[in-house]
């Protein structure tokens, strides 16, 4: 009896270590905001040494979303105006509405927010037409020349792969949710479809492994080379979601993380908006591009 009462003892204190190593694992478990989505987590806030000054959210009235935006620009700037690229569901409520009184305020900051008084978007439903989520903004007026501005530039898949397998410097910026400060993945970038995507034949977005969460909208994806930061795509949709948040690791079997690519009628509108004169201080318009290549029409 004494040796069954002593692997009795034995049991139980073994099972209180087991439980007590549990409780202090999970007490170090990264937070649903944090959770790792591609391995180890690597987002972090932006920092002055990160030079993307120019990456924003847009703040509508009407909803308390978030979404992430990028200034961009030609080599040599040529518009009294700044514009920004991000997504067309950015400017849709919950109702389905459009969402026309909007700011864009670079590094989140409130103090520098410029009225957005023009804009293109590539879709109105963008629920079912992911890839061609995009949208260009023309702002009321040209932000100080010290904030960060990306080059547009047209990357195909191919070459996406080929400069991911060198080892090229690609990132992603956004932020999680309506709150916190901006952030950046990076040690990322575009990565190859396979079949089980749901995307796989689409060739007009990126799927990407950088990580994010619901409020990444927007966010530019970023190819840094030479010195030139260039935006090749903007991030849309985060299929994954209910895994971000509940921070279980990533399920390829599931749609993945989408950026549409910097190409087609989101370049050509890019490079448009980006050579003509601001609008100046008008009132709201909108257009949404058309299909084949016929003139853009009202939202």
């Amino acid at each position: 009896m004494q040796g069954q009462g002593d692997t009795m003892d034995g049991a139980t204190g073994y099972r209180a270590l087991a439980a007590a190593l549990l409780l202090a694992a999970l007490s170090c478990a990264s937070t649903p905001s944090e959770a790792n989505i591609f391995g180890r987590d690597d987002r972090r806030g932006i920092t002055p040494g990160d030079g993307l000054s120019g990456v924003g959210t847009i703040v509508c009235e009407g909803t308390t979303r978030r979404p992430t935006a990028a200034l961009v620009a030609l080599e040599a700037p040529s518009s009294r105006a700044d514009v920004i690229a991000t997504v067309a569901h950015a400017f849709v409520g919950s109702n389905g509405q459009r969402l026309s009184a909007c700011e864009f305020w670079p590094g989140a900051d409130p103090a520098l927010a410029s009225r957005i008084v023009y804009l293109e978007t590539g879709t109105l439903s963008p629920e079912g037409n992911w890839h061609n989520d995009w949208a260009v903004a023309v702002l009321d007026r040209r932000l100080p020349e010290n904030l960060s501005r990306l080059r547009p530039r047209v990357l195909s898949e191919r070459q996406a792969e080929m400069k991911r397998a060198r080892h090229a410097h690609f990132l992603l910026a956004g932020h999680n949710g309506e709150r916190g400060p901006l952030q950046v993945s990076e040690r990322c970038g575009p990565v190859a479809k396979v079949n089980s995507d749901l995307n796989r034949f689409d060739r007009r977005v990126f799927n990407h492994d950088c990580d994010m969460m619901p409020g990444w909208s927007g966010g530019p994806l970023v190819l840094r080379e030479d010195g030139v930061d260039y935006l090749v795509a903007v991030n849309s949709t985060e299929v994954n979601a209910i895994t971000h948040i509940s921070g279980r690791p990533y399920n390829g079997r599931m749609n993945p993380n989408t950026a549409v690519r910097v190409d087609g009628r989101f370049h050509e509108t890019l490079e448009r908006l980006l050579k003509s004169e601001a609008p100046g201080n008008m009132s709201f318009r909108c257009l949404v591009a058309s299909m084949d290549n016929a003139p853009a029409l009202p939202c």
